[in-house]
């Protein structure tokens, strides 16, 4: 969508996004009752017997749970589509738009099952080829669709949607010789059961994060949720990071649940290291911004998202915190208080989108979404904390704030000193914003003379510094005899071993590991 983002906004009017934006919005609610939370119940079921007449059911109980059940769902939503459109979208033919975007999330559930595969047999290699020729063919295909025929809004939908079936089809010969057409009933009744929660704090959890667009609609119109939708696009750099680490580190630390001091110590650590990059990617935006909207945003009409984008990012950031703090509940396994704590989160960011977005538009949907998102990072906390208590490095974290508020101040005053604009010809914004981008320096500069780092982090940095200038032998030795795990700055006694380790089986795994990172 990044790749894409300068070719949607120099086709494509803001009023038209916004239908792009609203397709999309409904599509990934609807997704959450196709997938089922089956992807969830693969993973767990399928390391319940390691024998491969048992996981060829597992696979096909999952293959009929994502084909039968979607086709007939979908096809009822498809036919009563033009009565289901107004509601979305007031007055107008749109209905078309929504049925494309229908027949993308059957072919996009069904491409999962390979991709569950892959992570399932650990063929991360393949998974990523697979995963780097989706966006090749998407890219190759809207830019046709919307560049050449001209489509507009239909191109966009149905270069996605051929995306999807292309590579639906490519994968087919990785699994269908594992498939049986056999139904085991009783698995699959063990597996729609065990889905179930997952299925429920999705939709509750849908709510949370974009139930802000049809506010948007409903009080701003077309032109306010295209331009939205472009700021959440922007936003988009710490999603990704926190996928990417999400998808490595239930696996790596919960391998450690043998000693759960030495877990303790690990998670609270790298939680500290993960939410810094998170927090030090979003100082970086706030920096380059007005560059960042310039480049990507092709039209003039979308130039004023920079400060919603930069608060969205905010929201990645709490969203990734909300996901480190939910460790205590997956390790005693006591995710049922999950769903109620959504609700809540999700209960008040509705009424603040009901308050707020009629009046203040877009930058109020994004601040309801920080607020939304804070409120459930207060509340797992506590139920993680009083089920496995961990000693997260509070102290740390407020030296990241402190840091981002001043690499974040001191960007913005020099912006205003210069009278930088997003809206002033491109030479002169490049010219301040090489004058700007030094203050990206303060953050690191801020750390260091706060404290931030460990005796042990400080060496190893100082370390890498020597070898990155070529200073010595000597100094690249120690640094490397000096290579501390990340808790080792952490003393013995920092963290008791409060509970007795809890064997999780390699699904135990978050609710919301695969269905929460639908294309959105």
């Amino acid at each position: 969508m990044v790749f894409l983002m300068p070719l949607y906004t120099a086709y494509l009017a803001p009023a038209q996004y916004g239908i792009v934006g609203m397709v999309t919005v409904f599509s990934a609610f609807i997704y959450v009752f196709i997938n089922f939370g089956f992807d969830v119940a693969m993973s767990r079921f399928y390391f319940d017997n390691p024998s491969e007449e048992r996981r060829r059911q597992v696979i096909s109980n999952t293959f009929l749970a994502w084909t039968i059940y979607p086709a007939i769902l979908l096809g009822l939503l498809a036919a009563f589509m033009p009565h289901i459109t107004p509601l979305l979208m007031g007055d107008g033919d749109y209905w078309r738009y929504f049925d494309i975007g229908l027949l993308n999330i059957f072919f996009t559930n069904w491409n999962a099952v390979p991709f569950m595969i892959m992570r399932l047999d650990h063929k991360p290699w393949l998974f990523s080829w697979f995963m780097l020729a989706r966006v090749f063919v998407q890219v190759v295909l809207t830019v046709l669709m919307v560049v050449v025929f001209r489509w507009g809004v239909y191109g966009v939908l149905i270069g996605t949607l051929g995306a999807s079936f292309v590579m639906n089809t490519a994968s087919l010969p990785t699994y269908w010789r594992r498939l049986t057409v056999h139904l085991d009933r009783d698995l699959m009744r063990q597996m729609s059961v065990f889905a179930l929660p997952a299925l429920l704090n999705g939709a509750i959890f849908f709510v949370l994060k974009l139930s802000d667009r049809w506010f948007l609609m409903r009080y701003q119109g077309q032109t306010e949720v295209g331009l939205y939708t472009t700021a959440f696009m922007l936003s988009q750099p710490v999603y990704v990071a926190m996928s990417a680490f999400r998808m490595a580190w239930p696996q790596w630390h919960y391998a450690r649940l043998n000693d759960p001091a030495e877990h303790k110590k690990m998670v609270a650590r790298s939680s500290t290291y993960f939410l810094t990059l998170c927090v030090f990617m979003m100082a970086v935006m706030g920096v380059i911004m007005p560059i960042l909207v310039r480049v990507l945003a092709r039209r003039s009409a979308y130039w004023s998202i920079g400060p919603t984008a930069l608060v969205l990012t905010l929201g990645t950031v709490l969203y990734s915190m909300y996901f480190v703090l939910w460790v205590g509940c997956n390790v005693a396994k006591k995710n049922r208080m999950i769903p109620l704590i959504t609700i809540v989160a999700s209960a008040a960011n509705l009424c603040l989108n009901f308050l707020l977005i009629p009046k203040y538009g877009m930058i109020a949907a994004a601040w309801t979404t920080v607020i939304g998102f804070a409120i459930l990072c207060v509340l797992v906390y506590f139920i993680s904390q009083h089920h496995y208590p961990i000693r997260y490095e509070w102290g740390r974290f407020i030296k990241l704030s402190l840091a981002t508020a001043a690499t974040l101040g001191a960007a913005w005053g020099l912006a205003h000193v210069l009278g930088e604009r997003t809206s002033m010809p491109f030479a002169a914004l490049v010219e301040r914003e090489l004058v700007k981008t030094p203050t990206i320096a303060l953050f690191p500069l801020v750390l260091w003379m706060t404290g931030f780092f460990t005796p042990g982090e400080r060496q190893s940095l100082s370390a890498f510094a020597s070898r990155l200038t070529k200073r010595g032998g000597p100094a690249a030795g120690v640094g490397r005899a000096s290579a501390i795990h990340p808790a080792d700055a952490l003393s013995d006694d920092d963290i008791a071993a409060e509970h007795e380790a809890t064997e999780l089986e390699a699904a135990a795994i978050l609710p919301l590991a695969e269905g929460d990172q639908t294309s959105i």
